[in-house]
Order: C-alpha cells, then sequence, then structure tokens
C-alpha cells in the first residue's frame, strides 16, 4: 500500500496483518549488498559482522568476520552526543548500506498488542507542558531528563477494525485480521542512541547506515532462511540464548505469533561460569568440555536448563491451545558450544529435540572474493547470528 506524502513524494507501507510465506521474504525488497553488524559491548573479538548480497533472486555470503568496535562510549543520555565519533568498517565489509543491531540496556523488546499500544498513545505525557531547549541542533524536554524516555525506532500501525471495507487502486476488499488482537513485537531505543547511531558511519563514504535495529529482534530474521524453517512451511517453535538472555519465539506459517524472554533465565555467559565452577576448570577449556564426550558437563547445566525447559513448555502448550500449533523438533539458537546437552535434557523433559543448524545454512556463498573465518563451523556461526539477522531484515525491507 502506499502513502502519499508531498505532491512527488510517495512510501510503501507493509501493513501488520500482511503476511508472506516464510522463506520467501518479509515483504517488500531492500538493499542487495548490505552489511549486518552487532553491536556487542561483550564480546571481547570486537562486532560480529556478515555481508549479504543478492543475485538473480538468491543470497549469497560475501564476508563474515569481527570489526574493530568505534572509538568512543556508546552514549547513555542526551549529553553524551556532544561526542559524537565517526566508525569506518574494513574494506571487505564496506557494502552500500549497513543495518546495526544494538544491544543497550535502555531497549525496548516485547510482545504487545493493538489496544495496550492504543493507550500508550492516549496517556498523557508529563512532559506537555514542560520547557524546551535546543542542543546540538536536536529539539528536547528539558525535564524529566530525556535518557528516561524510551521510544521506538519504528512507528507502529495499528491494525483495522475487523472487517472494514477498503480499496486499493481501484478494487474494494474487505480486511479482516488474522486475529481480534494480532501479535504485534514492539522495539526500540531511546531516541539519543537512534540519533548517534545514525551519524556513526561518515556521510559519503560505504557503508551508510540503512537500518537501526533491537539486537533481540534482529536475530529472529535469521531463521527465516534455515531450510529446516521453510520446509515446515515456517511454523516452528525457536529458543534463543544470547550472551545474557534466552528468548521464546512461536510462529506459523512464517508469522510470528509468541515472543517472549525467559523469566529469571540467564544467557551462556552464565552457562559457561556454572561449568567452571562445577567442574574446576579454566576458560579456555570450558568448549571442549560442552562439545566433548569425556567429562559429562550436564550436573552443572542442569540449574540453568531445567527451568528454561519449564517455560519452554508453557511455551508450547500456549501454541498448541490458542493456535493449534504443534511442532516435532525446537530450533535452539546461539549456543556456540553445548547444544547436544540441551538436546538431552529437551528430549528427556519435554519428549520434543531440540536442533541447532548451521546460522548460515540456506545461504548461498560467492565462489570468488568471499572472506570467511577458518574456523567457522556449526557453533562458531552461532556468533554471527544477530548480525546475519539485521542484513537479512534490511535487505527484505523490515530494517
Amino acid at each position: 500500500m502506499k502513502l502519499q506524502l508531498t505532491k512527488d513524494k510517495t512510501i510503501d507501507v507493509k501493513m501488520p496483518w500482511e503476511k508472506s510465506a516464510a522463506g520467501g521474504g518479509f515483504g517488500r525488497r531492500g538493499p542487495s549488498d548490505v552489511t549486518g553488524v552487532f553491536m556487542d559491548p561483550g564480546d571481547p573479538r570486537g562486532y560480529p559482522a556478515v555481508r549479504l548480497q543478492r543475485r538473480k533472486g538468491e543470497i549469497f555470503v560475501a564476508a563474515v568476520g569481527f570489526v574493530p568496535p568505534p572509538d568512543g562510549e556508546f552514549p547513555k543520555s542526551w549529553d553524551d552526543l556532544r561526542d559524537q565519533v565517526r566508525w569506518a568498517l574494513p574494506s571487505a565489509f564496506q557494502s552500500p548500506q549497513a543495518a546495526l543491531a544494538v544491544y543497550s540496556p535502555d531497549m525496548v523488546v516485547r510482545q504487545t498488542t493493538v489496544d495496550a499500544l492504543v493507550a500508550e498513545e492516549k496517556a498523557p505525557s508529563s512532559t506537555a507542558a514542560a520547557p524546551v531547549k535546543k542542543k546540538l541542533g536536536v529539539r528536547r524536554d528539558a525535564a524529566p531528563p530525556p535518557s528516561s524516555e524510551k521510544k521506538s525506532a519504528s512507528s507502529a500501525v495499528a491494525a483495522p477494525v475487523p472487517f472494514v471495507p477498503a480499496s486499493h487502486d481501484g478494487n474494494r476488499f474487505v480486511i479482516a485480521p488474522l486475529d481480534e488482537n494480532p501479535f504485534i513485537l514492539q522495539a526500540g531505543l531511546p531516541e539519543y542512541q537512534v540519533l548517534w547511531l545514525s551519524r556513526l558511519l561518515p556521510e559519503g563514504h560505504r557503508p551508510t547506515a540503512c537500518s537501526v535495529q533491537v539486537a533481540p529482534a534482529a536475530m529472529l530474521a535469521a531463521l527465516h532462511s534455515q531450510p529446516d524453517f521453510v520446509a515446515a512451511d515456517g511454523t516452528a517453535m525457536a529458543v534463543f540464548v544470547t550472551r545474557t538472555s534466552i528468548y521464546f519465539a512461536g510462529y506459523r506459517k512464517g508469522a510470528l505469533l509468541l515472543f517472549r524472554e525467559c523469566p529469571g533465565a540467564a544467557g551462556y555467559e552464565v552457562m559457561r561460569e556454572l561449568v567452571k565452577a562445577g567442574l574446576g576448570v579454566t576458560d579456555d577449556l570450558v568448549g571442549s568440555i560442552l562439545d566433548g564426550t569425556l567429562i559429562d558437563p550436564r550436573p552443572a547445566l542442569e540449574p540453568l536448563v531445567r527451568p528454561v525447559l519449564q517455560q519452554l513448555q508453557l511455551s508450547l502448550d500456549y501454541l498448541a491451545q490458542r493456535y493449534d500449533v504443534h511442532v516435532d523438533k525446537v530450533f535452539l539458537m546461539g549456543l556456540s558450544a553445548g547444544a547436544g546437552h540441551w538436546n538431552s535434557f529437551a528430549e528427556e523433559t519435554l519428549g520434543v529435540p531440540f536442533v541447532s543448524p548451521d546460522a548460515f545454512a540456506g545461504f548461498q556463498q560467492l565462489a570468488k572474493g568471499v572472506q570467511l573465518p577458518n574456523d567457522l563451523t556449526p557453533g562458531t556461526s552461532q556468533a554471527y547470528l544477530t548480525a546475519l539477522g539485521a542484513a537479512r531484515a534490511a535487505m527484505e525491507g523490515h530494517g
């Protein structure tokens, strides 16, 4: 659907109830050459980066690796914008455009409803009568501090009332959403962080920032090219394990039906610490123990994994009872080591196996000039999951 902004300018709008087939993209096409970067402050190797290119309808991996972070600190308030820095990516990742996926303590990512969004819009603003001042060319409220306000980087569009007559290109039809209270994933960052990110890459040089995304939402897009996900017609349950958190996502025919953070659960960083403490080993041995057979790390993993599986069972029951969605396996994404032990716990507790595919499965690789790490395996590929999802989301016009 097109909206007329001015006499000679229109924009394409993808409505939330317009869903596409699994694996076939999310909607309108975006850039054909884009670099996704996960700005993860906790990885000592730098920021994971993936460059994707579309050629003749196929998506290829053009470069994979870690890039040095920019000099300077990620802003924590409006005052930090005075220290704006510039960031140049290595030549292999200098695509025309870049998608930046960000982890921020101030980010918002949650499942919500149309009613909740409407109520939020109608809520009186505490800063409506506050005086305003200008700083760095940005209009902002004087009190309370703008850092306490979290606003979405992209505006949400409310779904229509069921069975609303509509017309487009001379054709009349009736709109009926799939659900009376359709699923909406609300994700956003504070305005001062979005502004800092939009100015981060130097103008006039490759790449330019075409997309700013919240990291947990960006990683969801990486699943859509998985062959098993496509083979299941986009009907699946996925568990995403990040450095500090665990998320559940449920799909039907490629449409997201459920997204929630596992309450009280930590991520793989704590998992590694449990193995180190429980088995008395050093950090450099944790990975080999988690993927090896000589030492059983399950007693050390159980305090973390068992509660996660209990919450996963609730999510599976919700999908089955609310949407009649039943899955025979669960995608386990984000773990570089130890996925086999998680799978054995899942089969014992849930009777449903975990599968942990290569993050790059479903993508082609360029025959010439492709820059891939020498140690790229299904396990190590998980480090690039969020960067890959950011690039894919931007490429499909949803960055």
